[in-house]
């Protein structure tokens, strides 16, 4: 188990959910959060339903910020 540096609950545990970073502890990685929250889920009861901290929730929604961030885009006109 290896938590990612600059956060405090979410790990990356190998065979876990194919290695994707998950809620420390559980099985819930950052794309259900976001499942979640975009299905109209409020954090809140994101949080009570996934039993984690409101606080790991914050932390999804800023790794996934931090992966937006290193996207590039590449678009053609057409014509």
């Amino acid at each position: 188990m290896v938590l990612l540096p600059g956060y405090n609950y979410l790990e990356v545990v190998p065979r876990r959910r194919g290695g994707r970073p998950t809620v420390r502890g559980t099985r819930v990685t950052f794309d259900d959060i976001l499942d979640m929250l975009a299905a109209g889920w409020k954090l809140e009861e994101t949080a009570e339903e996934l039993e984690i901290p409101l606080e790991a929730i914050y932390e999804a929604l800023r790794y996934v910020a931090e992966i937006a961030r290193r996207v590039t885009v590449v678009a053609e006109a057409t014509g």
